[in-house]
């Protein structure tokens, strides 16, 4: 019988083990610091958004259209921070200083949480919590994409949200835990959520910046030279807005994930109800980075149109699978094409931009979907309170499908996906 011989000149054999950590190496080191500062982070917004909707229904006694309305509102707040925070961080090509100041006012934030006896209290602190996670994210997504070359950008978006995840998930059973502890006392939970961001602040300090490293290779670091030139701005074309537009649409059918922990309430204990949280977070482990992984190689519009269909599939669980098994599966589905698709967009957005401009570009993204969450929430939160939760799941099934039916319209070429303009 013919055997390959292992000697043959040419011929590199690689264990399985070999070709795994080949991908992790391919991830600069930079982006190892700046993912792991998102963990922390990761693991103090789950501690309190996995039972803030609980939280506001039961001691605060709010309808589901208002939790839904709330969290809409604080959303867009962060989202539209993040434009402003972008075309700054661009002027300045400063991104280290936003993570800063964004992770301090949300450490301020997590205590007077705790205070709060009101939806108007929760709504204003919520506010100002999401204020300082709109300063550090717009910054902190400019700076992986500063960090990494063009082939490995959707691997290290990809990578970057998988960890941030996985600090969101170890979130989770901490807060059930101290819920468990203190019999089903919010109060601590939001109180004990400000040691991760601790955590975060100090990670942070280590982290090397482009600018510390003079890594501009266009201008010295510090120079403040205008960004929104118009040989610039041309970067921003009509395929880019054509993307955004499918970006918005797809967003109408994600409203806030605050309600579903409303929705698991039905299946499970009041205590328990926010277990659904991990599994969001265990499919934005288990999704995102093998997605970004496979955009690099198959083509990001392909990948894109698989996370569309993945939130159908999702929506179809909610709505036909009566049981906790049908919620932790459509929570699964949920929250991995959501993080998944999130980072496909930034990387084509971020390809598409001039380096200049970059964060700009990101930010006008982010400010998009904000107002499509914005209305998502506020929709699906009417149609719950005066229907039922399935009937919004039905609303953002129809809207999943118009936006997979209408990917190919919008959606650029692979080519141009894959071209730099810096």
């Amino acid at each position: 019988m013919f055997k390959r011989s292992s000697k043959q000149p040419g011929i590199v054999q690689r264990s399985f083990s070999d070709a795994f950590l080949s991908v992790f190496r391919a991830v600069p080191r930079g982006v190892f610091g700046v993912s792991f500062f998102g963990l922390f982070l990761g693991m103090s917004m789950t501690m309190v958004y996995s039972q803030i909707g609980m939280f506001m229904k039961t001691e605060i006694h709010a309808t589901e259209g208002t939790v839904a309305l709330m969290d809409g509102i604080i959303e867009f707040i962060s989202f539209l921070c993040r434009v402003f925070v972008g075309a700054i961080s661009d002027y300045l090509r400063e991104r280290k200083l936003f993570l800063m100041i964004g992770c301090v006012i949300t450490l301020f934030a997590r205590p007077l949480l705790a205070t709060a006896m009101s939806s108007f209290t929760v709504t204003m602190i919520g506010a100002m919590e999401r204020i300082g996670n709109g300063l550090q994210a717009t910054p902190r997504d400019a700076l992986i994409a500063d960090l990494s070359p063009i082939e490995h950008r959707g691997m290290a978006y990809g990578f970057s949200r998988s960890l941030k995840t996985i600090g969101a998930l170890i979130g989770i059973p901490i807060a059930i835990l101290i819920m468990y502890l203190s019999d089903n006392n919010y109060r601590v939970v939001f109180a004990c959520a400000s040691i991760p961001v601790i955590m975060s602040i100090i990670f942070l300090m280590k982290i090397k910046t482009p600018t510390e490293k003079h890594s501009f290779s266009e201008h010295s670091a510090r120079s403040f030279s205008n960004p929104f030139k118009k040989r610039y701005l041309k970067s921003l074309d009509s395929v880019f807005w054509k993307v955004l537009i499918l970006a918005f649409i797809f967003e109408l059918g994600h409203f806030t994930e605050t309600l579903l922990p409303i929705y698991a309430n039905q299946y499970l204990s009041r205590t328990t109800a926010g277990s659904e949280s991990m599994f969001v977070s265990l499919g934005q482990i288990l999704m995102s980075f093998p997605i970004g992984l496979c955009a690099d190689r198959f083509g990001k519009p392909m990948l894109i149109r698989i996370c569309m269909i993945c939130m159908i599939m999702a929506n179809i669980s909610f709505i036909f699978w009566e049981s906790i098994f049908g919620v932790y599966l459509g929570a699964f589905l949920w929250g991995g094409q959501m993080t998944a698709i999130q980072g496909l967009f930034l990387s084509i957005i971020s390809s598409m931009a001039d380096a200049r401009i970059r964060a700009t570009a990101i930010g006008t993204y982010y400010i998009t979907i904000g107002l499509s969450f914005l209305t998502a929430s506020v929709i699906a939160g009417r149609i719950w309170t005066n229907f039922g939760g399935k009937y919004a799941f039905k609303y953002s099934l129809c809207v999943s499908c118009f936006a997979l039916c209408i990917s190919g319209l919008l959606l650029p070429r692979n080519r141009r996906c894959s071209d730099s303009v810096n």
